[in-house]
């Protein structure tokens, strides 16, 4: 057994199945190994399309997910992705290839420090060595990817040293089995810290005053479990909001579910109300960027101490939420005086969805358009938000009843995320796929939607068409500044789509969006809709979001 092989092996006894990346000469030999060992390769045309394919199979299995980079052009090229998982928090184990030892002080061409370069995004790297067990080394890059704040690792593996004979030990079989079991334990790196007896009695007594509680869930990862927070929100009468990154911690369908929070205007017709706010894991890095307007007490819930100050808060708590929710429900109950009902919470959701439907009357807007394609899918269909103006839209708009059936890059919010992510949700979760973006972030990575093909249910691609950088344009309009390098070509998807070998179509009203998602996962290739909107409504609508 060669170094590449035991490599392999060990990835696939950790329960990785699929690896992700761009085919390179330096790493042939892993590429063989890898096939060897069961473990499914998806290419990509892009190594950044690549690595946001393995964080996206990371999010969706919770396993570390696996991309194979070339050496120099390659890493660096896969740096957009590597960033992504990193702000994200998504483990991703990047293997990479090398130079040979004996060379590479003498390397010109495509000769840099690699690991240097990923250092910053990264949370360990290393270089595999031909003389000692790799499966050791696996091992630990998994452990320190996974734990804490998950992230990425970087691992080189010169081909040299790939075909070299592995030094195999018991200590890296050892590792291997009793990583592998910890991996299969849903929670064994959720930390469970148990607020003291004085802190819960705090927050039962904050909460058993407030009139109008509301809660806020944010942050990455499961922060809270979907049972405990339905318990509480129904019992304790408390409308919950979640940021984007935790769509679906409580089911769209729940009395209590009051929606999306990002910070907007239309928040605030419930959370104005609110004298008092909890929230659980609240990072900033998925609302918008602007001051906290509301005044109520806030109170901080998190797992880990959060260096948040993005607002002010009156108690910052450092204890697992689920116990300390599970606690107010027993302590407070129904008992509490809070006179939240559910009759409020959909008052609430109907207004704000006939608000964004309403406004900017005539035209094809974004948020009909939306609108009109998220009524085409069933509840089970993951849905992908790229960045750009049809995120908020379609962070406010669909209903989510599950975790990981809405992905979007929050954290570096980088566009061209939605194509390449869409493919890896399709593997990972083997449901339907819709991925939203703009049409600049189509043509980022257009030619992505032709890997797409052995994905075992297609997915499909929509793309908002309004032949601008459309948020760019209105900020540069609000600004009073000329509106430079915005404009954009008109695409058309059924040409674009029939060129990359997959169905392409083009709606311009609701009927033609809703006549194609009638027939969107009929057939058994992939579907590029693109979605003509008129760009005048979308002034209106931005303006309604932020003000």
């Amino acid at each position: 057994m060669d170094i590449a092989q035991r490599v392999a092996r060990t990835v696939a006894q950790l329960g990785v199945t699929r690896a992700y990346g761009l085919p390179g000469e330096d790493h042939m030999a892993l590429l063989d190994a890898l096939a060897g060992a069961g473990i499914t390769y998806q290419t990509a045309y892009n190594e950044s399309s690549a690595v946001i394919m393995a964080a996206t199979d990371a999010q969706l299995t919770g396993r570390p997910g696996l991309v194979v980079l070339s050496l120099a052009p390659g890493v660096s090229n896969g740096m957009n992705g590597i960033l992504h998982a990193h702000l994200e928090g998504l483990p991703v184990l990047v293997l990479a290839g090398q130079h040979p030892a004996a060379k590479l002080p003498f390397v010109v061409r495509q000769g840099f420090d690699t690991e240097q370069m990923v250092r910053p995004a990264a949370k360990w790297t290393t270089s595999v060595p031909a003389g000692a067990d790799p499966a050791e080394l696996v091992c630990k890059a998994v452990d320190i990817a996974l734990d804490a704040r998950p992230g990425p690792v970087y691992l080189e593996l010169p081909d040299e040293v790939a075909v070299a004979p592995a030094p195999v030990s018991e200590r890296g079989d050892n590792a291997t089995a009793l990583l592998a079991a910890e991996l299969d334990e849903a929670s064994r790196r959720r930390p469970v810290l148990t607020p003291a007896a004085a802190t819960t009695d705090e927050l039962a007594r904050r909460l058993a005053a407030a009139e109008h509680p509301a809660l806020i869930v944010g942050g990455r990862g499961a922060p809270v479990s979907s049972e405990v927070l339905a318990r509480f929100s129904e019992t304790c009468r408390v409308p919950v909001f979640t940021t984007t990154g935790q769509k679906g911690a409580l089911d769209g369908r729940s009395a209590y579910f009051a929606g999306t929070l990002l910070n907007g205007n239309l928040e605030a017709r419930l959370l104005e109300r609110a004298d008092l706010i909890l929230t659980v894991d609240f990072e900033a890095y998925d609302i918008y960027n602007k001051p906290w307007r509301y005044t109520a007490p806030t109170v901080s819930i998190s797992r880990r101490p959060l260096l948040e100050w993005f607002q002010p808060f009156d108690l910052r708590v450092v204890a697992d939420p689920d116990a300390c929710l599970t606690a107010l429900t027993e302590r407070v109950g129904g008992g509490g005086p809070s006179r939240f009902t559910p009759k409020d919470v959909t008052a609430y959701r109907d207004d704000l969805r006939a608000t964004l439907l309403d406004t900017a009357p005539e035209g094809l807007s974004v948020a009909r358009a939306v609108d009109a394609v998220l009524r085409g899918c069933d509840q089970e269909t993951v849905v992908l938000a790229d960045a750009g103006f049809s995120k908020p839209l379609l962070a406010l708009l669909s209903d989510t009843h599950a975790r990981g059936r809405f992905l979007a890059s929050s954290a570096l919010s980088t566009m061209g995320f939605a194509i390449p992510a869409g493919i890896a949700a399709a593997h990972a979760s083997g449901e339907r796929v819709v991925a939203f973006m703009g049409d600049g972030s189509l043509l980022m990575r257009a030619t992505e939607v032709a890997a797409a093909h052995s994905a075992p249910v297609p997915p499909v691609f929509v793309a908002v068409v309004d032949r601008s950088l459309s948020q760019i344009e209105i900020k540069q309009s609000r600004r009073g500044l000329r509106t430079v390098g915005v404009g954009l070509p008109e695409i058309s998807c059924r040409a674009l789509g029939e060129a990359l070998g997959i169905r392409g179509r083009d709606a311009h009203s609701v009927e033609e969006i809703e006549a194609a998602m009638a027939s969107a996962w009929d057939a058994s290739t992939p579907l590029l809709l693109g979605v003509h909107v008129e760009p005048s409504t979308s002034q209106p609508i931005y303006d309604l979001l932020r003000g």
